[in-house]
Protein backbone atom coordinates (compact mmCIF):
# COMPACT_ATOMS: atom_id res chain seq x y z
CA UNK A 1 0.00 0.00 0.00
CA UNK A 2 1.49 2.94 -1.13
CA UNK A 3 2.03 5.86 1.64
CA UNK A 4 1.40 9.52 1.58
CA UNK A 5 4.20 10.57 0.69
CA UNK A 6 5.11 8.29 -2.29
CA UNK A 7 1.75 9.35 -3.94
CA UNK A 8 3.46 12.82 -3.25
CA UNK A 9 6.41 11.55 -4.77
CA UNK A 10 4.96 10.34 -7.73
CA UNK A 11 2.76 13.06 -8.34
CA UNK A 12 5.98 15.15 -8.38
CA UNK A 13 7.58 13.04 -11.08
CA UNK A 14 4.44 13.45 -13.38
CA UNK A 15 3.89 16.75 -13.01
CA UNK A 16 7.80 17.37 -14.02
CA UNK A 17 7.58 14.69 -16.48
CA UNK A 18 4.66 17.00 -18.53
CA UNK A 19 6.17 20.51 -18.08
CA UNK A 20 9.61 19.04 -19.96
CA UNK A 21 7.65 17.45 -22.50
CA UNK A 22 5.76 21.14 -22.78
CA UNK A 23 9.14 23.04 -22.67
CA UNK A 24 10.65 20.66 -25.45
CA UNK A 25 7.51 20.75 -27.86
CA UNK A 26 7.23 24.55 -27.26
CA UNK A 27 3.82 23.95 -27.70
CA UNK A 28 1.87 20.77 -27.10
CA UNK A 29 -1.97 19.29 -26.71
CA UNK A 30 -3.12 16.77 -23.73
CA UNK A 31 -3.81 14.26 -26.68
CA UNK A 32 -0.18 14.39 -27.76
CA UNK A 33 0.78 14.83 -23.83
CA UNK A 34 -0.83 11.66 -22.88
CA UNK A 35 1.37 9.84 -26.23
CA UNK A 36 3.98 11.03 -25.45
CA UNK A 37 4.61 10.41 -21.18
CA UNK A 38 2.56 7.33 -21.14
CA UNK A 39 0.47 8.84 -18.76
CA UNK A 40 -3.70 8.30 -18.51
CA UNK A 41 -6.07 11.11 -19.64
CA UNK A 42 -7.27 11.43 -16.22
CA UNK A 43 -3.41 11.57 -14.86
CA UNK A 44 -2.99 14.42 -17.55
CA UNK A 45 -6.35 16.56 -17.10
CA UNK A 46 -5.75 16.39 -13.16
CA UNK A 47 -2.00 17.67 -13.57
CA UNK A 48 -2.46 20.46 -16.14
CA UNK A 49 -5.61 22.07 -14.24
CA UNK A 50 -2.81 22.52 -11.20
CA UNK A 51 -0.22 23.75 -13.04
CA UNK A 52 -2.46 26.11 -14.85
CA UNK A 53 -3.88 27.18 -11.34
CA UNK A 54 -0.11 27.86 -10.23
CA UNK A 55 0.57 30.05 -13.78
CA UNK A 56 2.91 27.59 -14.70
CA UNK A 57 1.00 26.48 -17.49
CA UNK A 58 -1.46 28.09 -20.11
CA UNK A 59 -3.50 27.57 -22.90
CA UNK A 60 -3.11 29.53 -25.87
CA UNK A 61 -5.65 28.95 -28.46
CA UNK A 62 -6.24 25.27 -30.77
CA UNK A 63 -3.68 23.47 -32.76
CA UNK A 64 -5.50 22.05 -36.42
CA UNK A 65 -7.56 18.78 -36.54
CA UNK A 66 -7.90 16.48 -39.33
CA UNK A 67 -11.73 16.25 -38.40
CA UNK A 68 -13.88 16.59 -34.65
CA UNK A 69 -13.23 19.11 -31.67
CA UNK A 70 -10.03 21.18 -32.03
CA UNK A 71 -7.35 20.50 -29.95
CA UNK A 72 -6.12 23.16 -27.19
CA UNK A 73 -2.60 23.90 -27.27
CA UNK A 74 -0.85 23.94 -24.07
CA UNK A 75 2.44 26.27 -23.50
CA UNK A 76 5.04 27.64 -20.39
CA UNK A 77 3.84 30.59 -18.62
CA UNK A 78 6.47 32.96 -19.89
CA UNK A 79 6.13 35.40 -17.35
CA UNK A 80 5.59 33.28 -14.45
CA UNK A 81 9.41 33.66 -13.36
CA UNK A 82 13.02 35.77 -14.46
CA UNK A 83 16.11 34.52 -14.81
CA UNK A 84 19.73 35.76 -14.43
CA UNK A 85 22.86 34.76 -16.74
CA UNK A 86 26.02 36.08 -15.75
CA UNK A 87 29.60 36.21 -17.90
CA UNK A 88 32.64 37.00 -16.33
CA UNK A 89 35.07 37.85 -19.01
CA UNK A 90 38.46 39.75 -18.70
CA UNK A 91 37.41 43.24 -19.42
CA UNK A 92 34.02 42.79 -19.64
CA UNK A 93 30.87 41.26 -18.29
CA UNK A 94 27.77 40.21 -19.78
CA UNK A 95 24.66 40.46 -18.13
CA UNK A 96 21.06 38.63 -19.52
CA UNK A 97 17.57 38.43 -18.24
CA UNK A 98 15.53 35.78 -19.65
CA UNK A 99 11.90 34.33 -18.79
CA UNK A 100 10.70 31.15 -17.92
CA UNK A 101 11.80 29.26 -21.51
CA UNK A 102 15.14 30.86 -21.51
CA UNK A 103 14.18 33.19 -24.22
CA UNK A 104 16.23 36.79 -23.68
CA UNK A 105 14.08 39.86 -22.57
CA UNK A 106 16.94 41.94 -21.54
CA UNK A 107 21.36 42.36 -22.32
CA UNK A 108 23.62 44.13 -20.57
CA UNK A 109 27.70 44.28 -21.27
CA UNK A 110 29.30 46.53 -18.75
CA UNK A 111 33.19 47.10 -19.52
CA UNK A 112 36.04 47.65 -16.73
CA UNK A 113 39.45 47.78 -16.65
CA UNK A 114 42.48 46.19 -14.96
CA UNK A 115 41.36 43.29 -12.12
CA UNK A 116 38.04 43.13 -10.72
CA UNK A 117 37.32 41.19 -7.48
CA UNK A 118 34.44 38.71 -6.23
CA UNK A 119 33.13 41.36 -4.33
CA UNK A 120 32.59 43.96 -6.90
CA UNK A 121 30.78 40.86 -9.18
CA UNK A 122 28.66 40.04 -6.18
CA UNK A 123 27.41 44.24 -6.18
CA UNK A 124 26.70 44.33 -9.46
CA UNK A 125 25.16 41.22 -9.77
CA UNK A 126 22.79 42.65 -6.86
CA UNK A 127 22.29 45.97 -8.49
CA UNK A 128 21.15 44.08 -12.03
CA UNK A 129 18.90 42.11 -9.85
CA UNK A 130 17.47 45.58 -8.40
CA UNK A 131 16.43 46.58 -11.66
CA UNK A 132 13.96 43.75 -11.99
CA UNK A 133 12.65 41.72 -9.20
CA UNK A 134 8.92 42.89 -10.49
CA UNK A 135 8.77 39.12 -10.93
CA UNK A 136 9.83 35.55 -9.30
CA UNK A 137 13.48 34.95 -9.62
CA UNK A 138 13.78 31.57 -10.75
CA UNK A 139 18.06 31.26 -10.10
CA UNK A 140 21.16 33.14 -11.10
CA UNK A 141 24.21 31.85 -13.31
CA UNK A 142 27.29 33.07 -13.55
CA UNK A 143 30.31 31.70 -15.94
CA UNK A 144 33.63 31.76 -14.96
CA UNK A 145 36.52 30.99 -16.53
CA UNK A 146 38.94 28.77 -14.66
CA UNK A 147 38.52 25.35 -12.48
CA UNK A 148 35.36 26.37 -10.73
CA UNK A 149 33.19 23.56 -8.73
CA UNK A 150 29.47 23.56 -9.86
CA UNK A 151 28.41 21.30 -6.69
CA UNK A 152 29.68 24.15 -4.49
CA UNK A 153 30.04 27.18 -6.51
CA UNK A 154 32.75 27.91 -5.83
CA UNK A 155 35.62 29.32 -8.00
CA UNK A 156 38.60 27.21 -7.23
CA UNK A 157 41.34 28.90 -9.05
CA UNK A 158 40.27 31.69 -12.00
CA UNK A 159 43.89 32.13 -13.54
CA UNK A 160 42.65 34.96 -15.57
CA UNK A 161 41.00 36.79 -12.84
CA UNK A 162 43.28 36.42 -10.45
CA UNK A 163 40.78 34.49 -8.30
CA UNK A 164 41.38 31.60 -5.65
CA UNK A 165 39.02 29.82 -3.43
CA UNK A 166 36.36 32.23 -4.12
CA UNK A 167 33.27 31.26 -2.62
CA UNK A 168 31.03 32.94 -4.93
CA UNK A 169 27.64 31.15 -4.89
CA UNK A 170 27.51 31.39 -1.19
CA UNK A 171 28.22 35.40 -1.82
CA UNK A 172 25.54 35.74 -3.68
CA UNK A 173 23.24 34.21 -2.18
CA UNK A 174 23.71 36.54 1.29
CA UNK A 175 22.96 39.24 -1.10
CA UNK A 176 19.98 37.90 -3.50
CA UNK A 177 18.24 34.63 -1.74
CA UNK A 178 17.24 32.20 -5.02
CA UNK A 179 19.25 28.69 -6.18
CA UNK A 180 22.59 29.91 -7.69
CA UNK A 181 24.69 28.01 -10.41
CA UNK A 182 28.70 29.11 -10.64
CA UNK A 183 29.95 27.33 -13.52
CA UNK A 184 33.07 26.97 -15.82
CA UNK A 185 32.58 29.41 -19.02
CA UNK A 186 33.40 26.61 -21.59
CA UNK A 187 30.91 24.41 -19.45
CA UNK A 188 27.78 27.00 -20.06
CA UNK A 189 28.72 27.62 -23.64
CA UNK A 190 28.63 23.97 -24.03
CA UNK A 191 25.29 23.22 -22.21
CA UNK A 192 23.90 25.96 -24.49
CA UNK A 193 25.06 23.34 -27.48
CA UNK A 194 23.45 20.49 -25.64
CA UNK A 195 20.20 22.28 -25.05
CA UNK A 196 19.80 24.25 -28.75
CA UNK A 197 23.21 23.46 -30.59
CA UNK A 198 24.01 20.45 -33.14
CA UNK A 199 25.68 18.63 -29.76
CA UNK A 200 22.45 17.70 -28.78
CA UNK A 201 22.13 15.24 -31.52
CA UNK A 202 25.32 13.56 -30.97
CA UNK A 203 26.66 10.93 -28.13
CA UNK A 204 29.76 12.21 -27.21
CA UNK A 205 31.37 15.58 -28.17
CA UNK A 206 34.52 18.38 -27.61
CA UNK A 207 33.69 21.82 -27.20
CA UNK A 208 37.12 23.54 -27.68
CA UNK A 209 37.08 27.51 -27.26
CA UNK A 210 39.22 30.41 -28.41
CA UNK A 211 40.10 33.86 -26.97
CA UNK A 212 41.21 35.23 -24.39
CA UNK A 213 41.94 31.72 -23.09
CA UNK A 214 41.82 28.70 -25.16
CA UNK A 215 39.03 26.05 -23.27
CA UNK A 216 37.26 22.97 -23.50
CA UNK A 217 34.55 20.70 -22.46
CA UNK A 218 33.78 16.59 -22.73
CA UNK A 219 30.42 16.23 -23.35
CA UNK A 220 30.14 11.94 -22.25
CA UNK A 221 26.72 10.27 -23.25
CA UNK A 222 24.90 13.67 -23.91
CA UNK A 223 26.33 14.83 -20.29
CA UNK A 224 29.21 17.59 -19.65
CA UNK A 225 31.86 16.00 -17.44
CA UNK A 226 32.84 18.04 -14.69
CA UNK A 227 33.62 16.08 -11.67
CA UNK A 228 34.88 18.98 -8.98
CA UNK A 229 36.04 20.94 -11.45
CA UNK A 230 38.98 21.20 -13.43
CA UNK A 231 38.04 18.94 -16.46
CA UNK A 232 38.40 20.27 -20.24
CA UNK A 233 41.48 22.67 -19.33
CA UNK A 234 43.38 22.05 -22.79
CA UNK A 235 44.46 25.59 -23.30
CA UNK A 236 46.81 24.47 -20.43
CA UNK A 237 48.20 21.35 -22.27
CA UNK A 238 52.14 21.95 -23.14
CA UNK A 239 52.77 22.80 -26.96
CA UNK A 240 55.67 24.55 -26.68
CA UNK A 241 58.81 23.31 -24.60
CA UNK A 242 60.21 26.39 -22.57
CA UNK A 243 57.67 28.72 -24.47
CA UNK A 244 55.38 31.45 -23.22
CA UNK A 245 54.72 32.25 -19.84
CA UNK A 246 51.42 31.38 -19.09
CA UNK A 247 48.60 33.01 -16.53
CA UNK A 248 48.86 29.05 -14.71
CA UNK A 249 52.39 29.52 -14.13
CA UNK A 250 53.86 27.15 -16.53
CA UNK A 251 55.66 27.56 -19.69
CA UNK A 252 54.52 26.86 -23.40
CA UNK A 253 50.65 26.21 -23.01
CA UNK A 254 48.60 26.22 -26.23
CA UNK A 255 47.00 29.53 -23.67
CA UNK A 256 50.01 31.45 -23.84
CA UNK A 257 50.81 30.61 -27.34
CA UNK A 258 47.74 30.52 -29.27
CA UNK A 259 45.15 33.28 -26.95
CA UNK A 260 44.01 36.67 -28.42
CA UNK A 261 46.56 37.93 -26.78
CA UNK A 262 49.00 36.02 -28.25
CA UNK A 263 48.42 36.67 -31.72
CA UNK A 264 48.15 40.05 -31.62
CA UNK A 265 51.94 39.90 -29.92
CA UNK A 266 52.76 37.86 -33.14
CA UNK A 267 51.67 40.27 -35.28
CA UNK A 268 52.93 43.23 -33.83
CA UNK A 269 56.00 41.34 -33.68
CA UNK A 270 55.79 40.27 -37.73
CA UNK A 271 54.63 43.51 -38.76
CA UNK A 272 57.10 46.76 -40.37
CA UNK A 273 53.71 49.33 -40.25
CA UNK A 274 54.54 51.80 -37.63
CA UNK A 275 51.02 52.85 -37.44
CA UNK A 276 50.12 49.25 -36.41
CA UNK A 277 52.89 49.32 -33.84
CA UNK A 278 52.16 52.58 -31.92
CA UNK A 279 48.29 51.16 -31.47
CA UNK A 280 49.78 47.66 -30.09
CA UNK A 281 51.67 50.10 -27.27
CA UNK A 282 48.49 51.33 -26.04
CA UNK A 283 46.38 47.87 -26.22
CA UNK A 284 45.34 47.27 -22.51
CA UNK A 285 45.43 43.67 -21.32
CA UNK A 286 42.11 42.85 -22.31
CA UNK A 287 39.67 40.84 -24.62
CA UNK A 288 38.13 43.80 -26.19
CA UNK A 289 40.94 45.52 -26.87
CA UNK A 290 42.90 42.95 -27.95
CA UNK A 291 40.33 42.20 -30.71
CA UNK A 292 40.05 45.71 -32.08
CA UNK A 293 43.60 45.55 -32.23
CA UNK A 294 43.60 42.39 -34.70
CA UNK A 295 40.58 43.90 -36.67
CA UNK A 296 42.48 47.01 -37.34
CA UNK A 297 45.76 45.08 -38.39
CA UNK A 298 44.04 42.74 -40.93
CA UNK A 299 43.34 46.53 -42.96
CA UNK A 300 46.73 47.83 -42.40
CA UNK A 301 48.53 44.90 -42.80
CA UNK A 302 46.88 41.84 -44.23
CA UNK A 303 50.40 39.71 -45.26
CA UNK A 304 51.66 40.01 -41.38
CA UNK A 305 48.06 38.88 -39.98
CA UNK A 306 48.13 35.92 -42.90
CA UNK A 307 51.44 34.92 -41.46
CA UNK A 308 50.51 34.57 -38.09
CA UNK A 309 46.96 32.92 -38.29
CA UNK A 310 48.59 30.41 -40.96
CA UNK A 311 51.01 29.35 -37.66
CA UNK A 312 48.25 29.24 -35.60
CA UNK A 313 45.79 27.26 -37.89
CA UNK A 314 48.63 24.81 -37.63
CA UNK A 315 48.98 25.17 -33.22
CA UNK A 316 45.34 24.85 -33.02
CA UNK A 317 44.85 21.88 -35.90
CA UNK A 318 47.16 19.94 -33.71
CA UNK A 319 45.43 20.68 -30.39
CA UNK A 320 42.29 19.16 -31.96
CA UNK A 321 44.09 16.39 -33.74
CA UNK A 322 45.46 15.38 -30.26
CA UNK A 323 41.93 15.69 -28.83
CA UNK A 324 40.24 13.39 -31.56
CA UNK A 325 43.16 10.63 -31.11
CA UNK A 326 42.77 10.65 -27.32
CA UNK A 327 39.16 10.66 -26.68
CA UNK A 328 37.27 9.28 -30.72
CA UNK A 329 34.45 12.24 -30.24
CA UNK A 330 31.33 11.78 -32.76
CA UNK A 331 31.13 15.77 -32.92
CA UNK A 332 34.23 18.36 -32.26
CA UNK A 333 32.32 21.88 -31.72
CA UNK A 334 35.18 25.17 -32.04
CA UNK A 335 33.78 28.59 -30.26
CA UNK A 336 35.13 31.55 -28.92
CA UNK A 337 36.07 35.25 -30.04
CA UNK A 338 38.62 34.38 -31.97
CA UNK A 339 36.45 32.61 -34.86
CA UNK A 340 35.89 36.16 -35.66
CA UNK A 341 38.54 35.99 -37.85
CA UNK A 342 37.65 31.92 -38.98
CA UNK A 343 38.13 32.82 -42.75
CA UNK A 344 41.95 33.23 -41.77
CA UNK A 345 42.84 29.51 -40.06
CA UNK A 346 39.35 27.70 -39.82
CA UNK A 347 39.71 25.66 -43.02
CA UNK A 348 43.09 25.19 -42.82
CA UNK A 349 43.03 23.97 -38.61
CA UNK A 350 40.29 21.37 -39.62
CA UNK A 351 42.19 20.21 -42.71
CA UNK A 352 45.00 19.28 -41.06
CA UNK A 353 43.32 17.95 -37.64
CA UNK A 354 40.91 15.14 -39.88
CA UNK A 355 44.22 14.48 -42.32
CA UNK A 356 46.24 13.66 -39.02
CA UNK A 357 44.18 11.93 -36.75
CA UNK A 358 45.02 8.49 -36.09
CA UNK A 359 43.02 5.70 -38.23
CA UNK A 360 39.69 6.62 -39.58
CA UNK A 361 39.32 9.09 -36.50
CA UNK A 362 39.46 12.14 -38.27
CA UNK A 363 37.05 10.92 -41.09
CA UNK A 364 34.44 10.13 -38.45
CA UNK A 365 34.46 12.92 -36.12
CA UNK A 366 31.98 15.56 -37.34
CA UNK A 367 33.83 19.21 -37.33
CA UNK A 368 31.81 22.54 -36.74
CA UNK A 369 32.04 26.18 -35.58
CA UNK A 370 29.45 27.60 -33.44
CA UNK A 371 26.12 29.38 -34.24
CA UNK A 372 24.63 30.39 -31.40
CA UNK A 373 26.60 33.48 -30.95
CA UNK A 374 27.85 35.36 -27.55
CA UNK A 375 24.86 34.44 -25.48
CA UNK A 376 25.47 30.81 -25.45
CA UNK A 377 27.90 31.59 -22.76
CA UNK A 378 24.81 32.82 -20.77
CA UNK A 379 22.58 30.84 -21.83
CA UNK A 380 23.64 27.52 -21.02
CA UNK A 381 23.68 27.80 -16.96
CA UNK A 382 20.34 29.39 -17.31
CA UNK A 383 18.94 26.01 -19.29
CA UNK A 384 19.85 24.25 -16.25
CA UNK A 385 18.52 26.64 -14.12
CA UNK A 386 15.70 26.18 -15.65
CA UNK A 387 16.00 22.14 -15.73
CA UNK A 388 16.47 21.96 -12.12
CA UNK A 389 14.28 23.82 -11.03
CA UNK A 390 11.21 22.20 -13.59
CA UNK A 391 12.22 19.15 -14.01
CA UNK A 392 14.71 17.57 -11.98
CA UNK A 393 13.20 15.19 -9.30
CA UNK A 394 13.76 15.11 -5.76
CA UNK A 395 15.29 11.81 -5.09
Amino acid sequence: MQTIGSKELIREINEKLILKEIYLNKKIDRTSLIKNTGLSGGTITKIISCLIEKQLVKEIGEADSTGGRKPILLVLNKDYARIIGIKIGVGYIDFILTDLTGDVIFSQTIKYEGSISPQKVVSMITEFHAKFHDKQLLGISVAVSGIVNPNTGTVVNSFLLGWKDVELAQMIKKEVDTYIFVVNDVDSFSLSQLYNGNARFYKNSVVMTLGVGIGGSLIIDKKIHTADGGVGEIGHMSVVPNGNKCTCGSRGCLEAESSIAAIAARINKATTVAELKKIFSSVSNTEISELEFIRKAIDLDNKACKKVFKEFSVEIGIAMKNLINILAPDYFLLGGETLEFRDLFMKDAIEFAKKNAFGTLGTKVCIETDTLGRNAWTLGGIYKIIEVNLFENRI
